[in-house]
């Protein structure tokens, strides 16, 4: 009895480490290695676009005068800004990638525009287009800055409206003393971007990975009634087709924006 008590014990303890023996572990999984430098090589740099009326802030439905003595007040203010370019001292460039941004005056977090992945360096210039390329025009439906809903795209046909001011006036004989200026317009004769170049004068945009400076630039809503053309609200309030008037109007805010200063 007592052998095959002994027997049984052995068969257990044989079974017992043959199952020990056949039991897989999973492999210990090899650490990530956690950078221990970063890129210092880029960084970024923001624009500011501040909507001015003269020297104040532009503020909705406050009275304005503008160049021919008539009062005017603003309800809208839209643009759009693409093809951003900064030149270094070096004068090579740098291009930012989907260059399209939406600047509306009815919501401050669109003022700023932030490039991203800049190489690091010291910028004495800026260009950009307001408005919105023929490519884009004539691409489809799209999404972001250039999603047809909003507002800045005419469905009736094809295109963007590259700037978009709306408001009243005393002298306008429109319904409801309205202005209305709608202008677009993407080829042709009657085409409505207009370009720009800024030169930041004796100083630079210096970025790196510890700066981020910021360009600051003025959109001057006064300079669309006055330069080159006078504009008359009370026969010139209403605006909305591609055509030989809205050039006219496109020529009258390619003057629109100013550099001020730059902040390292």
């Amino acid at each position: 009895m007592k052998n095959i008590s002994k027997i049984l014990i052995l068969a257990l303890l044989l079974g017992f480490a043959f199952c020990k023996k056949d039991k897989k572990t999973d492999p210990v999984p090899t650490p990530v290695p956690v950078p221990t430098t970063v890129d210092t090589s880029y960084g970024k740099l923001n624009i500011e676009f501040e909507n001015v009326a003269g020297t104040n802030a532009l503020q909705f439905n406050t009275n304005y005068v503008n160049a021919k003595g008539d009062t005017f007040k603003v309800s809208k203010f839209n643009y759009f800004i693409s093809n951003i370019v900064i030149t270094k001292n070096d004068n090579s460039t740098f291009t930012e990638i989907e260059s399209y941004h939406l600047i509306e005056h009815s919501n401050p977090s669109t003022s700023i525009v932030t490039l991203i992945n800049v190489p690091k360096g010291s910028y004495k210039s800026i260009s950009f287009t307001l408005g919105v390329d023929s490519a884009r025009n004539t691409a489809g439906a799209q999404n972001g800055a250039l999603s047809q809903t909003s507002g800045m795209y005419w469905s009736w046909t094809s295109g963007y409206i590259m700037f978009k001011l709306e408001g009243t006036a005393p002298k306008s004989a429109a319904s409801g003393k309205a202005l209305i200026y709608h202008i677009g317009g993407y080829g042709g004769a009657n085409k409505a971007q207009r370009n720009f170049t800024f030169n930041f004068a004796s100083t630079t945009a210096n970025v790196s990975a510890a700066i981020k400076p910021q360009i600051h630039l003025q959109a001057d809503v006064l300079e669309f009634f006055k330069t080159p053309n006078l504009i008359d609200v009370s026969t010139q309030n209403f605006q909305m087709s591609s055509n030989a008037t809205a050039k006219m109007y496109a020529n009258n805010y390619a003057d629109l924006i100013r550099f001020e200063h730059v902040h390292n």
